[in-house]
């Protein structure tokens, strides 16, 4: 069986964490060379995972995978109990509650965003496929 969605990871992304200190004492162009290289690293793997991904689903499909979405319960579950982790951490960490408390508005809009724009569409298309 193949359970779906990916609930863990909206979406794929790379991330790189530096020492605050050594960040700092680089020079500037090798700042902007490592922010760089990390912004090209990233649209690379988006565009190989976007890329990729439609002739990985295909394979499944040929072997006879079956398909099962994650039940409503289960997903609500899950989201229940990361949101009650993340509160715990942001009680313990500072400045996990400082990055939780720009994330949660921005994922937020970003939600309102994307069923406006790329699910009713992404929805649209699923419908005229051919």
């Amino acid at each position: 069986f193949y359970y779906y969605p990916g609930w863990w990871e909206g979406g794929p992304a790379l991330h790189l964490f530096t020492n605050i200190a050594a960040w700092q004492a680089l020079p500037k162009d090798y700042q902007a060379i490592l922010e760089a290289a990390c912004a090209e690293a990233n649209t690379w793997m988006m565009a190989k995972y976007d890329a990729q991904n439609p002739a990985a689903l295909k394979k499944l499909v040929a072997t006879g995978t079956q398909f099962k979405a994650f039940p409503r319960d289960v997903m609500d579950a899950c989201y229940k109990s990361a949101t009650e982790l993340y509160v715990e951490t942001s009680a313990k960490n500072a400045k996990f509650k400082t990055v939780l408390d720009s994330v949660i508005p921005f994922r937020n809009d970003s939600i309102q965003w994307m069923r406006f724009c790329e699910n009713t569409y992404d929805d649209y298309m699923a419908t005229v496929k051919k």
